[in-house]
């Protein structure tokens, strides 16, 4: 098509373009972290729904609020993975379920390990295709993980950073 022809819409064309492959592989990832938030959100639900005893009225609560948090991450990556062009899962990874408190707990904390693991795999895909502002709404879900991480360590007794 002619310049005169493609009048205004010539600026409409994206400055990078995406492998294929590359585009697949990332929408496969943002796929898999989505699944991975639903069953947060379901686990820390039914954990704070759980818990029992005094000493968990705090966790509880900590709990019930990474829930929505883990909301907030998925409707973040429907919205990635829609801008990518791809179809966003409505499948939940598994969950994990105890009647053991500290089990509990320690499980969330588990999930939290891995969704970092994966979140920092998907901010380098991210950047290595040129999508940074993509990778920085990745790296603000780390940061909240990260912060659910310290608060489940907190609850479990878990010291970091070299302390005995």
């Amino acid at each position: 098509m002619a310049d005169e022809e493609r009048g205004d819409r010539a600026y409409l064309q994206p400055p990078y373009r995406i492998p294929p492959r590359d585009r697949d592989e990332i929408l496969a990832g943002l796929n898999l972290d989505l699944m991975w938030e639903y069953a947060a959100m379901i686990q820390y639900i039914q954990h704070a729904s759980m818990l029992t005893g005094p000493e968990y009225v705090a966790v509880i609560e900590e709990e019930l609020q990474h829930a929505q948090d883990e909301h907030e991450h998925s409707v973040i990556l429907t919205d990635l993975i829609q801008y990518l062009g791809g179809i966003p899962t409505v499948q939940v990874a598994e969950r994990a379920t105890s009647l053991e408190n500290a089990t509990m707990i320690a499980q969330d904390l588990q999930a939290e390990y891995e969704a970092i693991g994966r979140y920092l795999t998907r901010i380098q895909q991210l950047e290595a295709v040129g999508l940074y502002d993509s990778a920085q709404k990745i790296r603000n879900i780390v940061v909240v993980e990260q912060n659910h991480a310290i608060d489940l360590e907190k609850a479990l007794g878990i010291r970091r950073a070299g302390q005995p």
